[in-house]
C-alpha cells in the first residue's frame, strides 16, 4: 500500500513539474531516438495490471518498425490514456488497445466501455485541470490528458477523443519519422 501512495504522489509531482515546464518554457522537451514501441506499451500494461488485477486488458499491436520518438514520453502518454481507461471505464468491460504502423503513421488506440462522456465535456478534456463530472471523485489533478496532448504534439501528432454508444475511445496519430529527419 505504501508503496501504491509513493508511486501515486510521484506521478502527481511529475505531472506537475511537466506542466510548469510546458508552461514557462513553451512546450515539452523531448528526446528523439529510432525506437521499437511496442515493448515499452508491454511494459506500461505490465505497470498498470499490478495496479487493476481485476481488469481485462486486451491488445492488438502490428508494430515491427522503429519510430522516431522519445519513448520515455511515449510511454507516459500512453500511461496517462491507458490509466484513465481503466479508472473511468466499466469494471466488467475490457479495455482495448490496439497499435499500428502504417502509410508512415504510428496509430495507437484506448478504448473503454462504460457511460459516454458528455460532449460539453468533451471539447475540454485536454485543458489542464479539468476534471469531468464523472471524475471529480477520482483522484489527481487533471493533467493527464493536458499532458498526453503536450507530448503528441511535442511528436508532430495529435490525440483525438470519441465517446458514443458506451463506448470511450482515445487515439493518438504521430508521425514515424520526424519531418526534420526524413
Amino acid at each position: 500500500m505504501m508503496q501504491k501512495s509513493v508511486r501515486r504522489m510521484a506521478g502527481l509531482i511529475d505531472n506537475v513539474l511537466d506542466f510548469a515546464r510546458g508552461r514557462l518554457g513553451g512546450g515539452f522537451a523531448i528526446e528523439r531516438r529510432g525506437a521499437m514501441i511496442q515493448p515499452a506499451l508491454e511494459q506500461v500494461i505490465t505497470e498498470l495490471r499490478l495496479s487493476f488485477p481485476d481488469r481485462t486488458i486486451e491488445t492488438a499491436f502490428s508494430l515491427e518498425e522503429p519510430a522516431h520518438c522519445d519513448l520515455a514520453r511515449i510511454a507516459q502518454l500512453f500511461s496517462n490514456l491507458l490509466g484513465n481507461a481503466l479508472k473511468h471505464g466499466s469494471p466488467d468491460s475490457p479495455v482495448q488497445i490496439r497499435g499500428s504502423l502504417h502509410g508512415g503513421m504510428f496509430d495507437l488506440s484506448v478504448s473503454n466501455f462504460g457511460d459516454d462522456i458528455p460532449p460539453e465535456t468533451l471539447g475540454r478534456l485536454f485543458e489542464p485541470f479539468s476534471r469531468s463530472d464523472f471524475a471529480l471523485h477520482q483522484q489527481g489533478l487533471g493533467l493527464g490528458l493536458y499532458i498526453a496532448s503536450e507530448i503528441a504534439m511535442a511528436h508532430g501528432g495529435q490525440i483525438t477523443v470519441s465517446s458514443s454508444g458506451g463506448e470511450t475511445k482515445f487515439a493518438f496519430l504521430m508521425p514515424l519519422k520526424h519531418p526534420m529527419n526524413l
